[in-house]
C-alpha cells in the first residue's frame, strides 16, 4: 500500500470518527439535560406529594428552578408568609449547602437561582426567590 493511500484511508477514518463525536456529543448533551432536570428535582423535592418542581433552566452560568408548595391555601397571610419564608430558606440553604457539586458549581463563579412559588394560589404567586454565588454557603 502506497504512502498516499494510506494517508488518505487515516484522513477519512479521522473525519468520521470526528463527526461521530460531533453527533454523540449533541445527543447526550439533549439526554444529559433531561436527566439533569429530574436529578433536581428528586433532589429538591425528596418524593414529597407537596413539592412540586415546575421550572428548571440551565443557561451559560445559571441553574433556575420554581418549587411550587401546595397544602398553603389561596391567600397565605402576613405571619404565615414570614414561617414559609423562613423554612424554606432553611430547607433549600441546606439542600443547596450540603451538594459537594452545587457547591463546587457555585464556587466556580456561577449561579442558583430557586423561586419558591404557592402551588393553590390561582394565580402565579412568588412567595420567594433564593439566590447561591460564590462565597453563599461559607
Amino acid at each position: 500500500m502506497g504512502v498516499k493511500k494510506y494517508i488518505k484511508i487515516t484522513l477519512q477514518i479521522s473525519l468520521v470518527i470526528f463527526l461521530g463525536f460531533r453527533f454523540y456529543g449533541v445527543f447526550v448533551g439533549k439526554q444529559s439535560n433531561e436527566e439533569v432536570r429530574a436529578s433536581f428535582e428528586r433532589y429538591f423535592t425528596d418524593s414529597d406529594e407537596r413539592i412540586k418542581m415546575t421550572y428548571f433552566s440551565v443557561d451559560k452560568n445559571t441553574v433556575g428552578l420554581a418549587l411550587e408548595l401546595s397544602g398553603l391555601g389561596e391567600n397565605i397571610g402576613l405571619n404565615d408568609k414570614a414561617k414559609i419564608k423562613s423554612n424554606s430558606r432553611k430547607y433549600i440553604r441546606e439542600k443547596v449547602c450540603s451538594d459537594a457539586q452545587l457547591i463546587k458549581y457555585i464556587n466556580d463563579g456561577n449561579f442558583v437561582s430557586i423561586d419558591i412559588r404557592n402551588g393553590d394560589s390561582g394565580r402565579l404567586e412568588n412567595i420567594m426567590n433564593l439566590s447561591f454565588s460564590k462565597g453563599s454557603c461559607v
